[in-house]
Protein backbone atom coordinates (compact mmCIF):
# COMPACT_ATOMS: atom_id res chain seq x y z
CA UNK A 1 0.00 0.00 0.00
CA UNK A 2 3.02 2.21 1.28
CA UNK A 3 4.18 1.35 -2.48
CA UNK A 4 1.15 2.25 -4.39
CA UNK A 5 0.41 5.58 -2.48
CA UNK A 6 4.19 6.98 -2.66
CA UNK A 7 4.27 5.85 -6.81
CA UNK A 8 1.23 7.83 -7.14
CA UNK A 9 2.04 11.24 -5.29
CA UNK A 10 5.28 10.92 -7.67
CA UNK A 11 3.57 10.65 -11.30
CA UNK A 12 0.61 13.07 -10.18
CA UNK A 13 3.57 15.86 -8.98
CA UNK A 14 5.80 15.00 -11.90
CA UNK A 15 3.17 17.05 -13.84
CA UNK A 16 3.10 20.07 -11.35
CA UNK A 17 7.01 19.47 -11.75
CA UNK A 18 7.52 19.83 -15.52
CA UNK A 19 4.94 22.84 -15.55
CA UNK A 20 7.42 24.23 -12.53
CA UNK A 21 10.25 23.83 -14.64
CA UNK A 22 9.10 25.21 -18.18
CA UNK A 23 8.42 28.73 -16.96
CA UNK A 24 4.98 28.78 -19.10
CA UNK A 25 2.49 30.76 -17.60
CA UNK A 26 -0.84 31.04 -19.32
CA UNK A 27 -2.26 34.59 -18.52
CA UNK A 28 -6.10 34.19 -18.25
CA UNK A 29 -7.18 37.68 -19.85
CA UNK A 30 -5.86 36.98 -23.16
CA UNK A 31 -6.08 32.87 -23.20
CA UNK A 32 -8.71 31.15 -26.07
CA UNK A 33 -10.90 28.48 -25.30
CA UNK A 34 -8.40 26.15 -27.47
CA UNK A 35 -5.52 27.34 -24.27
CA UNK A 36 -7.40 25.82 -21.83
CA UNK A 37 -7.07 21.82 -23.42
CA UNK A 38 -3.37 21.43 -21.85
CA UNK A 39 -2.41 21.56 -18.35
CA UNK A 40 -0.29 24.62 -17.35
CA UNK A 41 0.16 27.09 -15.28
CA UNK A 42 -2.51 30.42 -15.40
CA UNK A 43 -2.50 33.64 -13.72
CA UNK A 44 -5.05 36.93 -14.23
CA UNK A 45 -8.14 38.35 -13.48
CA UNK A 46 -11.06 36.83 -12.94
CA UNK A 47 -14.14 39.87 -13.71
CA UNK A 48 -17.04 38.20 -13.51
CA UNK A 49 -17.75 35.18 -11.54
CA UNK A 50 -20.90 33.56 -12.65
CA UNK A 51 -22.26 31.73 -9.81
CA UNK A 52 -20.81 28.72 -7.20
CA UNK A 53 -22.80 25.39 -8.45
CA UNK A 54 -20.98 22.97 -6.32
CA UNK A 55 -19.20 21.83 -3.00
CA UNK A 56 -17.18 19.01 -2.48
CA UNK A 57 -16.26 17.87 0.72
CA UNK A 58 -13.10 15.43 2.36
CA UNK A 59 -13.37 14.54 5.59
CA UNK A 60 -10.98 12.57 7.82
CA UNK A 61 -12.53 10.60 10.64
CA UNK A 62 -10.92 9.03 13.47
CA UNK A 63 -12.91 6.16 15.38
CA UNK A 64 -15.68 7.50 13.28
CA UNK A 65 -15.60 11.38 14.52
CA UNK A 66 -14.20 13.89 12.10
CA UNK A 67 -11.36 15.20 12.86
CA UNK A 68 -10.64 17.91 9.76
CA UNK A 69 -12.48 18.66 6.62
CA UNK A 70 -11.86 19.90 3.42
CA UNK A 71 -13.77 22.17 1.28
CA UNK A 72 -13.64 22.44 -2.17
CA UNK A 73 -15.99 24.78 -4.44
CA UNK A 74 -17.02 24.92 -7.67
CA UNK A 75 -17.72 28.63 -9.50
CA UNK A 76 -18.57 28.93 -12.86
CA UNK A 77 -16.86 32.70 -14.48
CA UNK A 78 -16.86 34.05 -17.88
CA UNK A 79 -13.54 35.69 -19.55
CA UNK A 80 -15.14 39.12 -20.04
CA UNK A 81 -12.90 41.97 -19.27
CA UNK A 82 -13.61 44.81 -17.52
CA UNK A 83 -13.76 47.65 -20.25
CA UNK A 84 -16.53 44.92 -22.01
CA UNK A 85 -18.24 44.70 -18.87
CA UNK A 86 -18.08 48.77 -17.92
CA UNK A 87 -19.88 49.13 -21.54
CA UNK A 88 -22.09 46.32 -21.54
CA UNK A 89 -23.86 48.19 -18.42
CA UNK A 90 -23.31 51.97 -18.91
CA UNK A 91 -23.53 52.03 -22.54
CA UNK A 92 -26.76 52.58 -24.44
CA UNK A 93 -25.33 51.08 -27.61
CA UNK A 94 -25.97 47.02 -27.76
CA UNK A 95 -22.91 45.26 -27.99
CA UNK A 96 -21.75 42.03 -29.71
CA UNK A 97 -20.38 39.01 -27.61
CA UNK A 98 -16.87 39.09 -27.31
CA UNK A 99 -14.83 36.91 -30.43
CA UNK A 100 -12.82 35.35 -27.88
CA UNK A 101 -15.44 34.66 -25.51
CA UNK A 102 -15.69 31.59 -23.55
CA UNK A 103 -16.53 30.51 -20.05
CA UNK A 104 -14.85 28.25 -17.44
CA UNK A 105 -14.65 26.07 -14.22
CA UNK A 106 -12.94 27.19 -11.21
CA UNK A 107 -12.41 25.52 -8.49
CA UNK A 108 -11.02 27.01 -4.77
CA UNK A 109 -9.81 25.41 -2.00
CA UNK A 110 -8.18 28.20 0.47
CA UNK A 111 -11.09 30.08 2.07
CA UNK A 112 -9.23 33.64 0.98
CA UNK A 113 -9.75 32.29 -2.57
CA UNK A 114 -13.23 31.38 -2.00
CA UNK A 115 -13.92 34.33 0.23
CA UNK A 116 -12.87 36.76 -3.18
CA UNK A 117 -15.44 34.93 -5.60
CA UNK A 118 -18.37 34.89 -3.43
CA UNK A 119 -17.48 38.61 -2.37
CA UNK A 120 -17.65 38.70 -6.73
CA UNK A 121 -20.97 37.06 -6.83
CA UNK A 122 -21.71 39.57 -4.06
CA UNK A 123 -20.56 42.82 -5.47
CA UNK A 124 -22.30 42.02 -8.97
CA UNK A 125 -25.86 40.96 -7.11
CA UNK A 126 -25.62 44.42 -5.39
CA UNK A 127 -24.66 46.27 -8.80
CA UNK A 128 -27.50 44.93 -10.46
CA UNK A 129 -30.46 45.29 -7.63
CA UNK A 130 -29.13 49.05 -7.36
CA UNK A 131 -28.11 48.75 -3.89
CA UNK A 132 -24.33 50.39 -5.16
CA UNK A 133 -22.94 52.04 -8.36
CA UNK A 134 -19.58 50.52 -8.06
CA UNK A 135 -18.48 47.21 -9.93
CA UNK A 136 -17.04 44.34 -8.10
CA UNK A 137 -13.24 44.71 -7.93
CA UNK A 138 -11.66 41.70 -9.85
CA UNK A 139 -10.32 38.49 -8.17
CA UNK A 140 -6.94 37.65 -9.03
CA UNK A 141 -5.84 34.52 -9.59
CA UNK A 142 -3.09 31.86 -9.75
CA UNK A 143 -2.90 28.58 -9.95
CA UNK A 144 -3.53 25.74 -12.71
CA UNK A 145 -5.44 24.09 -15.41
CA UNK A 146 -6.52 20.64 -14.78
CA UNK A 147 -9.18 18.12 -15.00
CA UNK A 148 -12.54 18.13 -13.50
CA UNK A 149 -14.68 15.49 -11.37
CA UNK A 150 -15.99 12.71 -13.12
CA UNK A 151 -18.48 12.02 -10.77
CA UNK A 152 -21.71 11.79 -12.21
CA UNK A 153 -23.23 13.27 -9.22
CA UNK A 154 -20.61 16.49 -9.94
CA UNK A 155 -21.43 16.50 -13.62
CA UNK A 156 -25.63 16.68 -12.47
CA UNK A 157 -24.91 19.36 -10.60
CA UNK A 158 -22.82 20.90 -13.65
CA UNK A 159 -25.23 20.54 -15.53
CA UNK A 160 -28.17 21.97 -13.73
CA UNK A 161 -26.80 25.17 -13.42
CA UNK A 162 -25.31 25.42 -16.84
CA UNK A 163 -29.13 25.34 -17.63
CA UNK A 164 -30.40 27.30 -15.06
CA UNK A 165 -28.22 30.05 -16.39
CA UNK A 166 -28.46 29.98 -20.16
CA UNK A 167 -25.28 28.64 -20.93
CA UNK A 168 -24.88 25.69 -23.64
CA UNK A 169 -21.95 23.60 -23.46
CA UNK A 170 -19.71 24.42 -26.70
CA UNK A 171 -19.59 27.34 -24.66
CA UNK A 172 -17.69 26.26 -21.67
CA UNK A 173 -13.79 25.29 -21.72
CA UNK A 174 -12.41 21.66 -20.94
CA UNK A 175 -10.44 22.08 -18.29
CA UNK A 176 -11.08 23.93 -15.03
CA UNK A 177 -8.95 26.16 -13.25
CA UNK A 178 -7.66 24.95 -9.96
CA UNK A 179 -6.13 27.50 -7.06
CA UNK A 180 -3.25 25.16 -6.81
CA UNK A 181 0.42 26.92 -8.39
CA UNK A 182 2.99 24.23 -8.97
CA UNK A 183 5.93 25.64 -7.45
CA UNK A 184 9.60 24.32 -5.23
CA UNK A 185 7.27 22.48 -3.32
CA UNK A 186 6.04 20.04 -5.96
CA UNK A 187 9.71 19.11 -6.80
CA UNK A 188 9.42 18.40 -2.96
CA UNK A 189 6.15 16.32 -3.29
CA UNK A 190 7.90 14.13 -6.05
CA UNK A 191 10.61 13.17 -3.86
CA UNK A 192 8.18 12.47 -0.77
CA UNK A 193 6.38 10.23 -3.19
CA UNK A 194 9.43 8.49 -4.45
CA UNK A 195 11.09 8.10 -1.03
CA UNK A 196 8.03 6.16 0.33
CA UNK A 197 7.99 4.05 -2.73
CA UNK A 198 11.44 2.76 -2.55
CA UNK A 199 10.83 2.86 1.13
CA UNK A 200 7.99 0.73 1.10
CA UNK A 201 9.87 -1.55 -1.93
CA UNK A 202 12.54 -1.98 0.39
CA UNK A 203 10.11 -2.82 3.53
CA UNK A 204 8.81 -5.81 1.15
CA UNK A 205 12.11 -6.59 -0.19
CA UNK A 206 14.40 -7.30 2.64
CA UNK A 207 11.88 -9.81 4.58
CA UNK A 208 11.92 -11.50 1.62
CA UNK A 209 15.70 -11.66 0.91
CA UNK A 210 16.37 -12.64 5.20
CA UNK A 211 13.43 -15.36 4.65
CA UNK A 212 15.79 -17.49 2.13
CA UNK A 213 19.05 -16.37 3.76
CA UNK A 214 17.43 -18.32 6.96
CA UNK A 215 15.76 -21.30 4.99
CA UNK A 216 19.11 -21.70 2.81
CA UNK A 217 20.91 -22.06 6.61
CA UNK A 218 18.06 -24.66 7.74
CA UNK A 219 18.74 -26.56 4.67
CA UNK A 220 22.61 -26.01 4.45
CA UNK A 221 22.59 -27.32 8.27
Amino acid sequence: MVVVFGIVIAVLGMKDVRMYLSGKVLDLNTATKDDFKKECIVEGDINYVVGNFAIYEEKDKTLGITTSKKETNYYLVENLSMDYLEKLFTSDVELDEPDNYFAYVVSASSDEMKDALDANIDGWAKYFDGKTDKMPEPVHFEGKLWREPTEKKYKTYKDQALSNWGFDDDEIADLKAMDSRPGKSSIMIVVLGALLALGGLAFLIVPLILGRTKKKDVEYY
